[in-house]
């Protein structure tokens, strides 16, 4: 979980650097130059690392709740399951679990051979002798989740995480907090301010790369203004409120 939040930060920083070479070739060429289009790079990129810690955040700790190094969140009110447990994979993907569990025994004696030996076998043991190494290759079989990654990443994938009640909906697969109420308390605002202020920065960023930022109440080729101080405090608020997020999603 902590890598998404690094990654984060090292998408975030590379947005920064772009903001800086916008104003350093701005510093050394004149108004004819018009470099408003770096800027609105940065918007998108910035915005795209807060999709990507979502994505990733969700996966990884989805992945954790599967073997078992995380809580399940509980169901709502109104379900008899979490949203984690009404996830949907296609049975194809579970096939060689299933197969697997159909041959448990001559699984178990794979697993303790590639482990133990084959000499291991031919002695004589108790349940209790061999319960350590059925509990290792069991840990092993749950630690093997690469089926499971690429499934949820392919069916994340078309979805985008920006707007703030897609994001709680990405959320409530991996905890059942209220996720703004929680991060406007951390935050010392109102929870409602927040969410419209993310979606301000969500539409700007869809007009860049949507419509090409046009304003289409003034001539043609118009576009909308930007400035410097725009973008930095969009990436300062989206920076404060991924930490916020991370913070949330990892307290008690």
């Amino acid at each position: 979980m902590q890598s998404a939040l690094e990654q984060f930060h090292i998408s975030l920083s590379r947005v920064r650097d772009l903001i800086a070479l916008h104003n350093s070739l701005k510093a050394q060429s004149t108004q004819v130059l018009d470099l408003s289009d770096i800027l609105r790079s940065a918007l998108v990129l910035a915005v795209s690392a807060l999709d990507y810690y979502i994505h990733e955040v969700v996966t990884l700790e989805m992945l954790e709740i599967y073997r078992g190094q995380r809580d399940e969140p509980p169901p709502s009110r109104n379900s008899s399951r979490s949203n984690f447990g009404r996830f949907q994979v296609p049975l194809g993907e579970v096939k060689q679990e299933r197969l697997t569990l159909l041959n448990i025994e001559d699984w178990l004696e794979d697993e303790i051979r590639i482990s133990q030996g084959e000499q291991f076998l031919e002695g004589s043991y108790t349940l209790g002798e061999l319960l350590p190494y059925i509990s290792e290759a069991m840990s092993r079989r749950l630690g093997d989740t690469l089926w499971l990654e690429s499934e949820i990443r392919q069916r994340l994938s078309y979805q985008s995480f920006q707007n703030p009640d897609k994001i709680a909906e990405a959320i409530r697969f991996i905890s059942n907090k209220p996720l703004w109420q929680d991060v406007g308390t951390s935050w010392g605002r109102s929870h409602q301010e927040i969410k419209k202020q993310l979606s301000l920065i969500v539409e700007r960023r869809n007009k860049i790369a949507h419509e090409a930022d046009i304003n289409p109440t003034y001539e043609i080729g118009t576009r909308w203004e930007i400035n410097e101080e725009l973008v930095l405090d969009a990436i300062d608020f989206l920076q404060k409120l991924v930490e916020t997020i991370h913070g949330v999603l990892n307290s008690p």
